[in-house]
Protein backbone atom coordinates (compact mmCIF):
# COMPACT_ATOMS: atom_id res chain seq x y z
CA UNK A 1 0.00 0.00 0.00
CA UNK A 2 1.12 3.46 -0.71
CA UNK A 3 0.99 6.18 1.44
CA UNK A 4 1.00 9.91 0.55
CA UNK A 5 1.88 12.72 3.13
CA UNK A 6 -1.36 15.06 3.87
CA UNK A 7 0.25 18.39 2.65
CA UNK A 8 1.53 16.83 -0.78
CA UNK A 9 -2.40 15.47 -1.28
CA UNK A 10 -3.64 18.77 -0.52
CA UNK A 11 -1.47 20.28 -2.79
CA UNK A 12 -2.44 17.59 -5.49
CA UNK A 13 -5.99 18.38 -4.58
CA UNK A 14 -5.86 21.86 -5.25
CA UNK A 15 -3.47 21.58 -8.58
CA UNK A 16 -6.67 19.75 -9.96
CA UNK A 17 -9.56 21.81 -8.83
CA UNK A 18 -7.22 24.82 -10.68
CA UNK A 19 -6.37 22.53 -13.51
CA UNK A 20 -10.35 21.78 -14.03
CA UNK A 21 -11.29 25.39 -13.62
CA UNK A 22 -8.89 26.43 -16.40
CA UNK A 23 -9.56 23.71 -18.80
CA UNK A 24 -13.53 24.87 -18.22
CA UNK A 25 -12.29 28.86 -18.54
CA UNK A 26 -10.51 27.94 -21.87
CA UNK A 27 -13.39 25.63 -23.42
CA UNK A 28 -15.97 29.07 -22.72
CA UNK A 29 -13.21 30.94 -24.05
CA UNK A 30 -12.54 28.94 -27.25
CA UNK A 31 -16.48 28.68 -27.74
CA UNK A 32 -16.66 32.38 -27.58
CA UNK A 33 -13.92 32.65 -30.24
CA UNK A 34 -16.14 30.38 -32.49
CA UNK A 35 -18.00 32.54 -35.41
CA UNK A 36 -21.23 33.63 -34.88
CA UNK A 37 -23.06 32.77 -38.33
CA UNK A 38 -26.33 34.71 -39.70
CA UNK A 39 -27.17 33.51 -42.38
CA UNK A 40 -30.19 36.22 -44.21
CA UNK A 41 -31.98 34.68 -46.94
CA UNK A 42 -34.33 36.99 -49.15
CA UNK A 43 -37.52 35.21 -51.28
CA UNK A 44 -37.17 35.73 -54.67
CA UNK A 45 -34.83 38.85 -54.81
CA UNK A 46 -32.95 39.36 -57.98
CA UNK A 47 -30.19 39.58 -59.60
CA UNK A 48 -30.58 43.17 -60.67
CA UNK A 49 -33.33 44.23 -57.88
CA UNK A 50 -30.08 46.02 -55.19
CA UNK A 51 -28.34 49.07 -56.11
CA UNK A 52 -25.01 47.23 -55.49
CA UNK A 53 -25.93 45.39 -58.21
CA UNK A 54 -26.65 48.11 -60.65
CA UNK A 55 -30.33 49.08 -59.57
CA UNK A 56 -31.14 51.99 -61.14
CA UNK A 57 -35.16 53.06 -59.61
CA UNK A 58 -33.99 51.24 -56.15
CA UNK A 59 -31.74 52.51 -53.21
CA UNK A 60 -30.58 49.58 -50.94
CA UNK A 61 -27.95 51.75 -48.67
CA UNK A 62 -28.00 48.78 -45.57
CA UNK A 63 -27.45 46.08 -48.34
CA UNK A 64 -24.59 48.08 -49.88
CA UNK A 65 -23.14 48.99 -46.97
CA UNK A 66 -22.96 44.99 -46.12
CA UNK A 67 -21.05 44.69 -49.73
CA UNK A 68 -18.93 47.32 -48.96
CA UNK A 69 -17.28 45.54 -45.74
CA UNK A 70 -17.64 42.53 -47.26
CA UNK A 71 -17.62 40.23 -50.60
CA UNK A 72 -19.92 40.82 -53.61
CA UNK A 73 -20.42 37.98 -55.52
CA UNK A 74 -21.21 38.21 -59.17
CA UNK A 75 -21.55 34.24 -59.71
CA UNK A 76 -22.81 32.66 -56.89
CA UNK A 77 -25.49 30.24 -57.58
CA UNK A 78 -28.54 28.04 -55.78
CA UNK A 79 -29.46 24.18 -57.14
CA UNK A 80 -32.84 25.33 -57.68
CA UNK A 81 -35.02 28.76 -59.00
CA UNK A 82 -38.21 27.83 -56.66
CA UNK A 83 -38.58 28.02 -52.37
CA UNK A 84 -38.58 24.53 -51.29
CA UNK A 85 -35.54 22.65 -53.07
CA UNK A 86 -33.48 25.92 -52.54
CA UNK A 87 -33.82 26.16 -48.89
CA UNK A 88 -33.44 22.67 -48.52
CA UNK A 89 -29.84 23.17 -50.84
CA UNK A 90 -28.46 25.74 -48.19
CA UNK A 91 -29.25 23.87 -45.68
CA UNK A 92 -28.24 20.31 -46.21
CA UNK A 93 -24.91 21.43 -48.88
CA UNK A 94 -26.86 18.77 -50.91
CA UNK A 95 -28.80 18.83 -54.15
CA UNK A 96 -32.91 18.93 -54.08
CA UNK A 97 -32.88 15.29 -55.94
CA UNK A 98 -30.42 14.08 -53.65
CA UNK A 99 -31.32 15.36 -50.29
CA UNK A 100 -35.24 14.35 -51.33
CA UNK A 101 -37.00 18.25 -51.66
CA UNK A 102 -37.14 18.35 -55.42
CA UNK A 103 -39.92 20.31 -56.06
CA UNK A 104 -41.80 23.45 -54.11
CA UNK A 105 -44.28 22.33 -51.54
CA UNK A 106 -47.89 23.08 -51.91
CA UNK A 107 -50.69 23.31 -49.88
CA UNK A 108 -52.60 19.79 -51.53
CA UNK A 109 -53.34 16.69 -49.86
CA UNK A 110 -50.57 15.01 -52.68
CA UNK A 111 -47.98 17.60 -50.39
CA UNK A 112 -49.32 16.55 -47.16
CA UNK A 113 -46.23 14.12 -45.98
CA UNK A 114 -43.93 16.23 -47.35
CA UNK A 115 -41.13 17.37 -45.39
CA UNK A 116 -37.08 17.57 -45.26
CA UNK A 117 -36.24 13.94 -44.78
CA UNK A 118 -35.53 13.17 -40.71
CA UNK A 119 -32.44 11.64 -42.20
CA UNK A 120 -30.99 14.90 -43.93
CA UNK A 121 -28.79 16.67 -41.70
CA UNK A 122 -28.60 20.66 -41.38
CA UNK A 123 -26.62 23.26 -40.80
CA UNK A 124 -27.95 24.10 -37.32
CA UNK A 125 -27.62 19.95 -36.82
CA UNK A 126 -23.99 20.85 -36.93
CA UNK A 127 -23.22 23.85 -34.92
CA UNK A 128 -26.03 22.43 -32.11
CA UNK A 129 -23.54 19.79 -31.29
CA UNK A 130 -20.63 22.70 -31.39
CA UNK A 131 -23.21 24.05 -28.67
CA UNK A 132 -24.61 26.95 -30.76
CA UNK A 133 -27.84 28.76 -29.94
CA UNK A 134 -29.77 28.10 -33.31
CA UNK A 135 -32.63 29.73 -34.29
CA UNK A 136 -34.98 30.06 -37.12
CA UNK A 137 -36.84 32.94 -38.15
CA UNK A 138 -39.27 33.64 -40.95
CA UNK A 139 -40.36 31.48 -43.88
CA UNK A 140 -39.97 27.45 -43.37
CA UNK A 141 -41.27 26.16 -46.48
CA UNK A 142 -39.78 22.32 -45.63
CA UNK A 143 -42.50 20.66 -44.06
CA UNK A 144 -44.46 20.95 -41.00
CA UNK A 145 -45.90 17.53 -39.77
CA UNK A 146 -43.73 16.17 -36.75
CA UNK A 147 -40.44 15.54 -37.81
CA UNK A 148 -40.05 18.20 -40.13
CA UNK A 149 -40.18 20.86 -37.78
CA UNK A 150 -37.43 23.54 -37.32
CA UNK A 151 -37.29 22.25 -34.11
CA UNK A 152 -36.36 18.65 -35.65
CA UNK A 153 -33.81 20.01 -38.04
CA UNK A 154 -31.43 21.65 -35.62
CA UNK A 155 -32.87 24.73 -34.53
CA UNK A 156 -33.74 25.09 -30.63
CA UNK A 157 -35.96 27.68 -31.32
CA UNK A 158 -38.17 28.89 -34.46
CA UNK A 159 -40.23 31.94 -35.22
CA UNK A 160 -42.43 32.55 -38.21
CA UNK A 161 -44.60 30.80 -40.88
CA UNK A 162 -44.62 27.20 -42.19
CA UNK A 163 -44.64 28.32 -45.87
CA UNK A 164 -45.77 31.26 -47.71
CA UNK A 165 -48.26 33.83 -46.35
CA UNK A 166 -51.99 34.10 -48.48
CA UNK A 167 -55.14 35.23 -47.69
CA UNK A 168 -56.78 31.99 -49.28
CA UNK A 169 -54.72 29.41 -46.75
CA UNK A 170 -55.63 30.61 -43.18
CA UNK A 171 -53.04 27.60 -41.95
CA UNK A 172 -50.59 29.76 -44.02
CA UNK A 173 -51.45 32.93 -42.12
CA UNK A 174 -50.68 31.53 -38.80
CA UNK A 175 -47.83 32.75 -36.95
CA UNK A 176 -45.69 30.33 -34.76
CA UNK A 177 -43.67 30.18 -31.95
CA UNK A 178 -41.50 27.01 -31.46
CA UNK A 179 -44.15 24.68 -32.14
CA UNK A 180 -46.97 26.46 -30.74
CA UNK A 181 -49.61 28.86 -32.69
CA UNK A 182 -49.03 32.74 -31.37
CA UNK A 183 -51.61 34.84 -33.96
CA UNK A 184 -53.89 33.67 -36.82
CA UNK A 185 -54.52 35.81 -39.34
CA UNK A 186 -51.31 37.62 -38.68
CA UNK A 187 -50.89 40.62 -41.11
CA UNK A 188 -48.61 40.26 -43.84
CA UNK A 189 -46.99 43.40 -43.20
CA UNK A 190 -46.05 42.94 -39.68
CA UNK A 191 -43.72 40.14 -40.39
CA UNK A 192 -40.93 42.21 -41.44
CA UNK A 193 -40.76 44.10 -38.54
CA UNK A 194 -41.13 41.44 -36.25
CA UNK A 195 -38.98 39.14 -37.66
CA UNK A 196 -36.22 41.38 -37.33
CA UNK A 197 -37.00 42.50 -33.68
CA UNK A 198 -37.34 38.58 -32.87
CA UNK A 199 -33.49 38.21 -34.12
CA UNK A 200 -32.37 40.88 -32.61
CA UNK A 201 -33.67 40.34 -29.39
CA UNK A 202 -31.75 36.66 -30.08
CA UNK A 203 -28.43 37.77 -30.86
CA UNK A 204 -28.79 40.10 -27.62
CA UNK A 205 -29.70 37.24 -25.50
CA UNK A 206 -26.71 34.66 -26.96
CA UNK A 207 -23.74 37.73 -27.32
CA UNK A 208 -21.75 35.79 -24.84
CA UNK A 209 -21.68 32.71 -26.62
CA UNK A 210 -21.48 31.48 -30.26
CA UNK A 211 -25.24 31.42 -32.18
CA UNK A 212 -26.09 30.38 -35.38
CA UNK A 213 -29.44 32.95 -36.74
CA UNK A 214 -31.44 31.96 -39.94
CA UNK A 215 -33.04 34.71 -40.79
CA UNK A 216 -35.31 33.89 -43.94
CA UNK A 217 -37.82 36.75 -44.77
CA UNK A 218 -40.83 36.33 -47.20
CA UNK A 219 -39.57 39.68 -48.57
CA UNK A 220 -39.62 40.04 -51.25
CA UNK A 221 -42.28 37.43 -52.39
CA UNK A 222 -45.34 37.96 -52.88
CA UNK A 223 -48.35 39.70 -52.11
CA UNK A 224 -46.55 42.79 -52.26
CA UNK A 225 -47.71 44.35 -49.18
CA UNK A 226 -45.25 47.31 -48.16
CA UNK A 227 -45.99 49.25 -44.67
CA UNK A 228 -47.38 52.72 -45.63
CA UNK A 229 -43.78 54.57 -44.54
CA UNK A 230 -42.07 53.17 -47.29
CA UNK A 231 -44.52 54.13 -50.07
CA UNK A 232 -43.17 55.86 -52.50
CA UNK A 233 -39.70 55.97 -51.53
CA UNK A 234 -38.18 54.00 -54.39
CA UNK A 235 -37.85 55.60 -57.84
CA UNK A 236 -39.84 52.47 -59.68
CA UNK A 237 -42.89 50.78 -58.58
CA UNK A 238 -44.07 49.40 -55.13
CA UNK A 239 -41.85 46.33 -56.01
CA UNK A 240 -38.80 48.59 -55.43
CA UNK A 241 -40.64 49.90 -51.85
CA UNK A 242 -40.83 46.65 -51.19
CA UNK A 243 -37.40 46.03 -51.66
CA UNK A 244 -36.58 49.68 -49.96
CA UNK A 245 -38.10 48.12 -46.83
CA UNK A 246 -36.20 44.89 -46.76
CA UNK A 247 -33.34 47.02 -46.96
CA UNK A 248 -34.53 48.83 -44.39
CA UNK A 249 -34.55 45.97 -41.90
CA UNK A 250 -31.66 44.90 -42.90
CA UNK A 251 -30.18 47.63 -41.87
CA UNK A 252 -32.02 47.59 -38.23
CA UNK A 253 -30.23 43.91 -38.18
CA UNK A 254 -26.85 45.28 -38.74
CA UNK A 255 -26.90 48.43 -36.99
CA UNK A 256 -28.17 46.10 -33.67
CA UNK A 257 -24.96 43.62 -34.29
CA UNK A 258 -22.29 47.27 -34.25
CA UNK A 259 -24.00 48.27 -31.04
CA UNK A 260 -23.42 44.75 -29.53
CA UNK A 261 -19.65 44.79 -30.17
CA UNK A 262 -20.51 41.92 -32.43
CA UNK A 263 -18.90 42.83 -35.93
CA UNK A 264 -15.33 41.40 -35.37
CA UNK A 265 -17.19 37.65 -34.27
CA UNK A 266 -19.99 37.33 -36.67
CA UNK A 267 -19.91 36.51 -40.19
CA UNK A 268 -22.83 37.44 -42.02
CA UNK A 269 -24.43 35.55 -45.36
CA UNK A 270 -27.02 37.53 -47.38
CA UNK A 271 -28.61 35.86 -50.71
CA UNK A 272 -31.91 35.56 -52.00
CA UNK A 273 -33.34 31.63 -53.04
CA UNK A 274 -33.85 31.94 -56.57
CA UNK A 275 -34.27 34.97 -59.23
CA UNK A 276 -37.30 37.26 -59.48
CA UNK A 277 -40.88 36.56 -60.03
CA UNK A 278 -40.86 38.19 -63.40
CA UNK A 279 -44.30 36.53 -64.99
CA UNK A 280 -45.83 37.66 -61.72
CA UNK A 281 -44.64 40.41 -59.65
CA UNK A 282 -41.99 42.13 -61.68
CA UNK A 283 -38.15 42.22 -60.18
CA UNK A 284 -35.10 42.46 -62.46
CA UNK A 285 -32.36 39.67 -62.46
CA UNK A 286 -30.33 42.84 -64.51
CA UNK A 287 -28.03 41.72 -67.29
CA UNK A 288 -29.45 37.43 -66.72
CA UNK A 289 -32.01 36.23 -68.87
CA UNK A 290 -35.24 34.29 -67.49
CA UNK A 291 -35.85 34.21 -63.90
CA UNK A 292 -37.71 32.69 -61.16
CA UNK A 293 -39.43 29.16 -62.01
CA UNK A 294 -36.18 28.92 -65.33
CA UNK A 295 -33.30 27.47 -65.55
CA UNK A 296 -31.60 30.36 -67.13
CA UNK A 297 -29.23 32.17 -65.04
CA UNK A 298 -31.93 34.61 -63.92
CA UNK A 299 -33.33 32.23 -61.87
CA UNK A 300 -29.89 30.81 -60.78
CA UNK A 301 -27.25 33.20 -60.08
CA UNK A 302 -28.38 35.10 -57.12
CA UNK A 303 -27.47 38.52 -54.80
CA UNK A 304 -24.73 37.30 -52.57
CA UNK A 305 -22.49 38.85 -50.02
CA UNK A 306 -20.85 37.58 -47.31
CA UNK A 307 -18.66 39.39 -44.47
CA UNK A 308 -16.80 38.42 -41.51
CA UNK A 309 -15.08 42.19 -40.41
CA UNK A 310 -11.03 41.76 -40.00
CA UNK A 311 -10.93 37.48 -41.49
CA UNK A 312 -12.31 37.71 -44.69
CA UNK A 313 -11.61 39.78 -47.96
CA UNK A 314 -13.28 42.63 -49.34
CA UNK A 315 -14.03 43.48 -52.85
CA UNK A 316 -15.92 42.12 -55.89
CA UNK A 317 -15.43 38.28 -56.48
CA UNK A 318 -16.05 36.33 -59.63
CA UNK A 319 -15.72 32.61 -58.65
CA UNK A 320 -18.64 30.27 -59.53
CA UNK A 321 -19.77 29.33 -55.84
CA UNK A 322 -23.13 28.08 -54.76
CA UNK A 323 -25.24 28.37 -51.72
CA UNK A 324 -24.62 24.28 -50.86
CA UNK A 325 -21.10 25.65 -49.95
CA UNK A 326 -22.43 27.20 -47.06
CA UNK A 327 -23.07 24.21 -44.68
CA UNK A 328 -19.13 22.48 -45.49
CA UNK A 329 -17.87 26.44 -44.97
CA UNK A 330 -19.44 27.16 -41.38
CA UNK A 331 -18.87 23.34 -40.54
CA UNK A 332 -15.19 24.01 -40.62
CA UNK A 333 -15.27 27.60 -39.77
CA UNK A 334 -17.37 26.04 -36.26
CA UNK A 335 -14.97 23.10 -35.43
CA UNK A 336 -18.00 20.84 -36.27
CA UNK A 337 -17.15 17.35 -38.47
CA UNK A 338 -18.74 17.38 -42.24
CA UNK A 339 -20.97 13.90 -42.96
CA UNK A 340 -18.93 11.69 -44.50
CA UNK A 341 -22.14 8.93 -44.60
CA UNK A 342 -23.24 11.11 -47.39
CA UNK A 343 -22.18 12.93 -50.76
CA UNK A 344 -21.92 17.02 -49.83
CA UNK A 345 -22.19 18.25 -52.99
CA UNK A 346 -21.29 21.97 -51.38
CA UNK A 347 -17.15 22.65 -51.14
CA UNK A 348 -15.50 24.02 -48.36
CA UNK A 349 -14.61 27.71 -49.74
CA UNK A 350 -12.73 29.24 -46.89
CA UNK A 351 -10.11 30.23 -48.75
CA UNK A 352 -11.62 32.09 -51.05
CA UNK A 353 -13.38 34.11 -48.44
CA UNK A 354 -10.31 34.60 -46.71
CA UNK A 355 -8.17 35.44 -50.13
CA UNK A 356 -11.28 36.90 -52.18
CA UNK A 357 -9.93 35.34 -54.87
CA UNK A 358 -9.65 31.37 -56.50
CA UNK A 359 -10.78 28.92 -58.57
CA UNK A 360 -14.25 27.42 -58.41
CA UNK A 361 -14.30 23.90 -56.29
CA UNK A 362 -17.36 22.74 -58.79
CA UNK A 363 -15.74 20.60 -61.91
CA UNK A 364 -19.90 20.24 -63.17
CA UNK A 365 -23.01 22.82 -62.00
CA UNK A 366 -26.07 20.79 -62.77
CA UNK A 367 -29.76 22.86 -63.24
CA UNK A 368 -32.50 21.22 -62.55
CA UNK A 369 -36.43 22.12 -63.05
CA UNK A 370 -38.22 20.42 -60.50
CA UNK A 371 -36.98 16.78 -61.42
CA UNK A 372 -36.17 17.40 -64.48
CA UNK A 373 -32.28 18.09 -65.74
CA UNK A 374 -32.07 20.99 -68.46
CA UNK A 375 -28.47 22.23 -68.29
CA UNK A 376 -24.99 21.51 -67.05
CA UNK A 377 -22.19 23.57 -66.63
CA UNK A 378 -18.71 23.30 -66.65
CA UNK A 379 -16.54 26.42 -66.08
CA UNK A 380 -17.79 29.34 -68.32
CA UNK A 381 -19.78 26.34 -70.67
CA UNK A 382 -23.38 26.46 -70.10
CA UNK A 383 -24.98 23.61 -72.21
CA UNK A 384 -29.06 23.90 -72.13
CA UNK A 385 -30.89 20.53 -72.66
CA UNK A 386 -33.33 18.79 -74.76
CA UNK A 387 -36.55 19.14 -73.02
CA UNK A 388 -40.63 18.65 -73.60
CA UNK A 389 -43.79 20.36 -71.93
CA UNK A 390 -44.55 17.42 -70.65
CA UNK A 391 -41.16 17.35 -68.73
CA UNK A 392 -42.00 20.28 -66.79
CA UNK A 393 -42.75 20.62 -63.33
CA UNK A 394 -46.32 21.88 -62.46
CA UNK A 395 -44.97 25.68 -62.10
CA UNK A 396 -43.83 25.88 -65.59
CA UNK A 397 -46.53 23.70 -67.28
CA UNK A 398 -48.77 25.53 -70.16
CA UNK A 399 -49.97 24.80 -72.98
CA UNK A 400 -48.46 27.79 -75.16
CA UNK A 401 -45.24 26.39 -75.16
CA UNK A 402 -43.37 26.42 -78.08
CA UNK A 403 -39.87 25.21 -79.02
CA UNK A 404 -37.20 27.87 -79.62
CA UNK A 405 -36.03 27.79 -83.24
CA UNK A 406 -33.89 31.10 -83.67
CA UNK A 407 -30.73 32.31 -82.33
CA UNK A 408 -31.09 35.06 -80.04
CA UNK A 409 -33.09 34.61 -76.68
CA UNK A 410 -33.54 38.03 -75.73
CA UNK A 411 -37.67 37.53 -76.72
CA UNK A 412 -38.04 34.49 -74.58
CA UNK A 413 -40.88 33.53 -72.38
CA UNK A 414 -40.73 34.70 -68.78
CA UNK A 415 -40.68 31.03 -67.75
CA UNK A 416 -37.64 30.01 -70.02
CA UNK A 417 -37.02 27.79 -72.35
CA UNK A 418 -40.18 25.21 -71.73
CA UNK A 419 -39.35 23.62 -75.13
CA UNK A 420 -36.40 22.49 -76.49
CA UNK A 421 -35.79 20.24 -79.84
CA UNK A 422 -31.61 20.56 -79.56
CA UNK A 423 -29.07 22.02 -77.14
CA UNK A 424 -28.32 25.20 -76.37
CA UNK A 425 -24.60 26.01 -75.52
CA UNK A 426 -23.40 29.36 -73.99
CA UNK A 427 -20.35 31.23 -73.01
CA UNK A 428 -21.53 33.08 -69.43
CA UNK A 429 -18.02 34.53 -69.76
CA UNK A 430 -18.68 36.66 -72.52
CA UNK A 431 -22.48 36.09 -72.57
CA UNK A 432 -23.85 36.03 -69.10
CA UNK A 433 -27.50 37.24 -70.75
CA UNK A 434 -27.83 33.57 -72.35
CA UNK A 435 -28.18 35.60 -75.71
CA UNK A 436 -26.15 33.25 -78.10
CA UNK A 437 -26.59 30.07 -79.16
CA UNK A 438 -22.83 29.15 -79.64
CA UNK A 439 -23.28 25.07 -80.08
CA UNK A 440 -22.24 24.59 -83.57
CA UNK A 441 -19.26 26.54 -82.64
CA UNK A 442 -17.77 24.23 -80.15
CA UNK A 443 -19.02 20.65 -80.85
CA UNK A 444 -16.56 19.24 -78.97
CA UNK A 445 -17.97 20.81 -75.53
CA UNK A 446 -21.70 20.19 -76.35
CA UNK A 447 -20.33 16.55 -76.78
CA UNK A 448 -18.75 16.64 -73.17
CA UNK A 449 -21.75 18.18 -71.40
CA UNK A 450 -24.01 16.14 -72.83
CA UNK A 451 -21.60 13.12 -71.94
CA UNK A 452 -22.05 14.46 -68.64
CA UNK A 453 -25.28 14.62 -68.65
CA UNK A 454 -25.97 11.41 -68.81
CA UNK A 455 -24.10 10.48 -66.37
CA UNK A 456 -25.74 12.46 -63.92
CA UNK A 457 -29.08 11.59 -64.60
CA UNK A 458 -28.03 7.93 -63.46
CA UNK A 459 -27.08 8.89 -60.25
CA UNK A 460 -29.21 12.19 -59.39
CA UNK A 461 -32.44 11.18 -61.73
CA UNK A 462 -34.47 12.86 -63.83
CA UNK A 463 -38.15 12.57 -65.36
CA UNK A 464 -38.81 8.64 -65.35
CA UNK A 465 -35.51 7.90 -64.17
CA UNK A 466 -34.72 7.32 -60.89
CA UNK A 467 -30.64 7.87 -59.75
CA UNK A 468 -28.52 5.88 -57.63
CA UNK A 469 -28.06 8.32 -55.38
CA UNK A 470 -31.38 10.29 -55.30
CA UNK A 471 -33.85 10.61 -52.05
CA UNK A 472 -37.54 10.78 -53.67
CA UNK A 473 -40.68 12.56 -52.12
CA UNK A 474 -43.56 10.76 -50.77
CA UNK A 475 -45.67 10.81 -53.70
CA UNK A 476 -45.23 9.87 -57.44
CA UNK A 477 -45.50 11.90 -60.45
CA UNK A 478 -43.28 14.30 -59.22
CA UNK A 479 -43.41 17.35 -61.91
CA UNK A 480 -47.25 16.93 -61.25
CA UNK A 481 -49.26 18.87 -58.97
CA UNK A 482 -51.97 17.14 -57.19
Amino acid sequence: MVFINKNIFIRMLKWSIISLLFSSCTSKLEAQEKPNIIILFADDLGYGDLSCYGAQDVNTPNIDELANQGIRFTDFQVPSSVCSPSRAALLTGRYPMRNGFPVAQHNGEKHKNYGLHSDEITIADLLLKQQYATMAIGKWHLGFNTGTQPLDKGFQQFYGLKSNWSKKNPESMQLYNNREIVQKNVPYESLIKNYTLKAIEFIETNKKNPFFLYLAYNSVHSPIIVNKEFIGTSKGSLYGDYVQELDHFVGKLTTALSKNKLDENTIVIFLSDNGPALCYFGGSAGPLNGGKYTTMEGGFRIPAIIKWKGKFAIGVNDTFLSSMDLLPTIATLAGAEIPKDRVIDGKNITAILEQGKGKSPHKFAYYYNGANLQAVRKGKWKLHLPRTLEDQPFWSKKMMGKPFGGKNLKNISCKGLEVLTRPLLFNLDTDMGELTDISKKHPDVVKELLLESERIKKELGDVNIVGTDQRLPPFNNIQVKN
